[in-house]
């Protein structure tokens, strides 16, 4: 599933409703970054993970509270976020609004109002951050269609930029001056030379096995002296390329 490429952080003191949440989550397709109850462990998680979205619980364990978590956790990196309570009075709802969250969840809650809270929060903070953030790496080269943000790409498709994970991505093809890109659940065919997306495509997974192939070592089924085989498409080892692929294998 496509949701799959996002991931969420959670961070509740009732472990009932953390456990819930996550469930609900992982049912329609979202990875969970991880569970946390109290301030340092959800800003080490959130350092070390780096999700998409954080479900944050406004009463928490701890002498700091979940706006406190938002506060500390936008300083870090602007992430989007939303509010889970069960206080729905004038002085917290004023002080949460300051945080300037992306919703805001009153227990009990339906599947169906988290989700739309959920895909709302993603959407609109991707739309923003495309606005933002992409169009100064824009400007200094317009004639690509992928953009490197840490461990995922913004790669063109149409007239949007289309957010993907590098671990979602099976292998690469090139193409004259434009590269296919292969993943678990489809393919793009950016406009960019082969040379420079392996660049901005940097990962210690992917390996090239060819002038014009390059593959991630932790989606191979199978492999011969000759090709490897991905998902029932054998793809062709070069024989330049052969030494390292195998040191690669070595080294994994």
């Amino acid at each position: 599933m496509i949701n799959e490429l996002f991931t969420i952080q959670i961070v509740e003191d009732e472990g009932v409703v953390a456990a819930d949440l996550a469930e609900r989550l992982k049912y329609n397709g979202y990875t969970i970054a991880g569970i946390t109850d109290n301030f340092n462990d959800a800003i080490t998680m959130f350092k070390l993970k780096i999700p998409d979205l954080v479900l944050i619980d406004i009463t928490i364990k701890g002498p700091k509270s979940g706006i406190d978590v938002a506060v500390e956790m936008n300083k870090i990196l602007p992430t989007p976020f939303i509010f889970i309570t069960a206080h729905t009075d004038a002085a917290t709802l004023q002080k949460a609004k300051s945080t300037f969250p992306a919703s805001y969840l009153v227990k009990p809650f339906t599947s169906s109002h988290l989700f739309v809270s959920v895909e709302l929060a993603l959407h609109n903070f991707a739309y923003q951050k495309n606005l933002v953030a992409l169009t100064p790496i824009a400007l200094n080269n317009t004639e690509d269609d992928i953009y490197l943000k840490q461990d995922y790409v913004f790669i063109k498709e149409g007239q949007q930029f289309i957010k993907l994970h590098k671990e979602s991505i099976m292998y690469m093809e090139a193409q004259d001056n434009y590269v296919k890109i292969f993943t678990t659940q489809k393919s793009y065919l950016i406009r960019c030379t082969f040379s420079k997306t392996l660049q901005k495509v940097q990962h210690n997974a992917f390996v090239r096995i060819h002038r014009s192939y390059c593959v991630n070592i932790n989606k191979i089924d199978s492999f011969t002296e000759h090709d490897v085989n991905i998902n029932n498409i054998k793809i062709p080892i070069g024989r330049n390329y052969k030494e390292d692929f195998v040191k690669t294998l070595a080294l994994k």
